[in-house]
């Protein structure tokens, strides 16, 4: 591949990266309630998984569990109410969660009132016999929802701003440093790995790609490989790129390719 193709595909990728991440992190920043909207779905899973845990955790206790035994020895019908209790309790977890958060206008509250009269209702059939208090639940669940919003925002806020910055970089090197397009060329791609995440969930709404970006497992793993990209773009600024060729030969050795030189 010739510098100039090399180079204009450089400018290209990077250009429109930069571009889409920096309107991502305002769109993040200053419309806050429309991207609370589309997070909303995955904030609820995570909060329904923690409720559901915590409500588990209580049914399923040592002294729940002395306690329907000791039912089981007085009266086998007694225990089959016990149990009926916990699996009650289990059943109707989700839209419970979801009824909370809407009674809190966090959620549709144009059903505010309908949603806070089901929150009472489930309260009462499955949840009062177990002694938690409802403004505790109700509390809970608003704060773990709060708490997953805040760090979805905080999450995404961060790989857009640092993947901005790393494209803009890489744009303004395919700019003035026309020598290394080549050794830019497999940064741009695998830079613009993360642009196309970022348009899919734009784009798609998925949740396996919200699930991937809210994970501490992705965000070290970004933050090594955003390390390790721009100690290769330094490499390529200041280094007459270097590094670059002795990794990028390397590579090629084993997988055949053009043989990079520094520039």
């Amino acid at each position: 591949m010739n510098l100039s193709l090399a180079r204009k595909i450089n400018l290209c990728l990077s250009g429109i990266g930069a571009l889409l991440f920096l309107v991502s992190f305002l769109y993040i920043t200053l419309a806050p309630e429309d991207f609370d909207r589309r997070a909303q779905a995955f904030a609820l899973s995570q909060v329904e998984r923690s409720v559901d845990e915590k409500l588990s955790d209580i049914a399923n206790s040592d002294t729940a569990d002395r306690i329907s035994d000791l039912a089981g020895r007085v009266s086998g019908r007694l225990q089959s109410e016990i149990d009926r209790a916990r699996d009650s309790l289990d059943a109707g977890i989700d839209t419970f969660v979801a009824d909370v958060l809407a009674a809190a206008c966090k959620l549709d509250c144009e059903r505010r009132d309908e949603a806070a009269a089901a929150v009472q209702r489930y309260y009462e059939s499955s949840i009062l016999r177990h002694s938690m208090a409802l403004e505790r639940i109700q509390s809970f669940i608003e704060g773990q929802f709060e708490e997953v919003m805040d760090e979805l925002r905080a999450d995404l806020k961060i790989f857009s701003g640092s993947s901005g910055l790393a494209l803009g970089f890489a744009f303004l090197l395919a700019l003035f440093r026309g020598p290394a397009a080549r050794h830019l060329l497999p940064i741009s791609i695998t830079l613009s790995v993360a642009t196309l995440i970022m348009v899919i969930w734009y784009g798609f709404g998925q949740d396996w790609v919200t699930t991937i970006l809210y994970s501490d497992y992705w965000g070290w793993t970004y933050v090594i490989f955003l390390g390790l990209v721009s100690v290769l773009m330094l490499d390529i600024a200041a280094n007459r790129a270097r590094v670059c060729s002795f990794v990028f030969n390397g590579i090629g050795k084993l997988f055949g390719g053009i043989e990079f030189s520094p520039c």
